[in-house]
């Protein structure tokens, strides 16, 4: 009998959840490092990394790897010095913990939507690396059975799990995950190690995702799976969520909207966090080609897009 997973469920169920509070977070089950140490390579040196008095030791350079409640630090690109993606990171962060429960169940139809089509609902028994993963949620959000996913969560921002994605998924504060934080400009994990690699509404926030998908092919066993999900830039006017302000301002979303308003302006969010702005699929498709990958589906829809390509 699993006492923590009980003894937080019932905590939950005995607090009543207001639509516009704040998240409380938790920590991810997370691996030790010393149960996938193995599979790691360092951002420091080619001869791998090893575990010394508890410390996780670069073979190479002897440089210590920071690590802090199972979640190791691999953090080594160049974007940490880049002021304009800093800046843009910290507006995304500060939108992320806007998100309400509102949010939430909003997006879960899109979320199933892309488990369904492009076939990662339907996967059993593979190695996935969800690079810019942020809580990790996609474990269960994606999966039919998470329990036979081993699940990598990659991302630079140490972002913990939402409780309203625990109280809908609950097998998430059950679960365990291997959390590292890293740069999707460098992924540091052994050539030919995964399955599957997983970038979910991620790929426009990369500092330079022509590098993530050199990246993703390496990491990739042949015949493995890259699946970049995300949304298109379109005019305002064009978008399939467009609501005029006269709709707005009488609609059954309005104090959803001015909570978010009010947010925003206490926390400077900026109207537009993203590195990356795609109005189709032409450009990553490119990039895919010439990496070397088969495109297997380029699907666009509403304002959204699935490309799911083969090592």
């Amino acid at each position: 009998m699993n006492t923590s997973f009980l003894s937080l469920q019932l905590k939950l169920s005995e607090t009543e959840r207001n639509i516009y509070q704040p998240a409380e977070l938790f920590n991810q089950m997370r691996y030790s490092p010393d149960e996938y140490i193995g599979e790691l390579i360092s951002p420091y040196g080619d001869k791998g990394l090893s575990i010394e008095n508890g410390k996780i030791i670069c073979n190479e350079s002897k440089k210590t790897i920071p690590q802090s409640e199972h979640v190791i630090n691999m953090k080594s690109s160049a974007t940490e010095n880049d002021q304009e993606w800093m800046k843009l990171n910290e507006q995304f962060l500060n939108y992320h913990k806007s998100l309400t429960a509102y949010t939430l169940i909003n997006s879960m139809p899109g979320i199933n939507y892309i488990a369904e089509y492009s076939g990662l609902a339907e996967l059993k028994n593979v190695k996935v690396v969800d690079v810019g993963g942020g809580t990790g949620h996609c474990l269960c959000t994606m999966f039919n059975a998470p329990e036979t996913i081993d699940y990598y969560l990659l991302d630079p921002n140490l972002r913990k799990l939402h409780d309203q994605f625990i109280r809908l998924f609950p097998k998430l504060s059950k679960l365990k995950m291997k959390h590292l934080l890293a740069h999707a400009e460098f992924l540091p994990l052994k050539n030919d190690l995964a399955d599957v690699v997983l970038s979910m509404s991620a790929i426009d926030h990369y500092a330079d995702y022509k590098k993530f998908i050199s990246e993703a092919y390496r990491i990739l066993k042949p015949g493995g799976l890259l699946v970049i999900c995300s949304h298109l830039d379109r005019p305002k006017v064009q978008r399939s969520q467009y609501t005029p302000l006269h709709k707005k301002l009488f609609s059954d979303t309005l104090f959803e909207r001015l909570a978010r308003f009010f947010y925003y302006r206490k926390y400077a969010v900026g109207m537009d966090d993203h590195t990356n702005h795609f109005e189709d699929t032409s450009e990553i498709i490119k990039s895919l080609k010439n990496a070397g990958f088969k495109i297997i589906t380029d699907h666009t829809y509403s304002d959204n897009f699935i490309i799911k390509v083969v090592k």
